[in-house]
């Protein structure tokens, strides 16, 4: 996963070499030869005996003769340079300039079906206690989950994976409660609450790749239209600028207090996967949710 190399490259930077720099702990070492596998992108070049230097990295004259206290203020100030081809706004997508992205991907515990169509048992078990029956999916407290189902998500994913989440981690009031109730009859869905009646991540998302429970069965309905290893599809959108000035301040204030450059854009849902009802058209948050025509 990406946070492997990030710490691969902490541990890296404490191994003590020859008149090595002083460096933060997070600091990619220097003065190292850059392997024979490896190719430097466009833009970055190593010294006269194939090392790394500050100025691979940096575009920033004389980087290394700074202060280490000045450095965030000129990370700041120079954006474009302090990473060449910056603004990054992941910084390890600058690190998979030179490292292979494919080894430090996070496990994708959702995609429960290889390519014959049988269940990955071995995922189900993040989760789940035992591997439940699913040509007869156990009721809820059958489940012998490993967490409480408003917690369990919390295990890989954040607190705010999208913006709203924390918005919705409420108890509805009992005319929205009847609402949901009504669009599980119509759409023949389940739209689960957790244990304090509260709506979680499960409420609007399945957990469960598409066929791993029958479609037939309430838990198996869900809108997807990509695969799990695709996830889903965003299209740009004229409302773009309109969402972005309505964020601005906002995201002002973010990057004056991260020091790092936010981008946010407003992008169209073009495809769907893991969600009970699609996004897309309305249907999943009309299921909560009245909206005035």
């Amino acid at each position: 996963m990406r946070v492997m190399l990030l710490l691969m490259l902490m541990l890296m930077a404490c191994l003590p070499s020859a008149g090595a720099l002083e460096l933060s702990s997070r600091h990619h070492p220097v003065g190292v030869k850059v392997p024979s596998t490896m190719t430097l992108p466009q833009g970055m070049q190593a010294d006269d005996k194939g090392r790394l230097t500050c100025s691979t990295c940096h575009g920033i004259d004389k980087l290394e003769d700074r202060k280490r206290e000045d450095i965030e203020e000129i990370r700041r100030r120079h954006a474009d340079d302090f990473l060449r081809g910056g603004p990054w706004q992941k910084r390890d997508d600058f690190c998979f300039q030179c490292h292979d992205e494919k080894p430090y991907q996070r496990l994708n515990i959702h995609a429960q079906l290889d390519e014959r169509g049988k269940l990955r048992e071995e995922n189900c078990k993040y989760c789940h206690r035992e591997v439940p029956d699913r040509e007869h999916p156990p009721k809820r407290r059958e489940l012998k989950l490993r967490l409480p189902v408003d917690r369990i998500c919390l295990g890989c994913h954040l607190k705010t994976p999208h913006l709203n989440a924390l918005e919705h981690s409420r108890k509805p009031e009992e005319k929205m409660r009847q609402r949901i109730r009504e669009a599980e009859k119509t759409h023949k869905v389940i739209l689960p609450l957790g244990d304090h009646g509260q709506v979680t991540c499960v409420t609007c998302h399945s957990p469960h790749e598409k066929g791993v429970i029958d479609e037939g069965h309430p838990a198996g309905r869900q809108a997807a239209d990509r695969s799990v290893e695709e996830g889903p599809d965003y299209q740009p959108s004229r409302w773009s600028p309109v969402y972005q000035a309505d964020k601005e301040a906002r995201l002002m204030e973010l990057e004056r207090k991260s020091g790092e450059p936010v981008e946010l854009d407003y992008k169209r849902l073009a495809g769907e996967v893991l969600v009970r009802l699609p996004a897309a058209d309305g249907s999943l948050c009309r299921a909560c949710h009245q909206f005035n025509d």
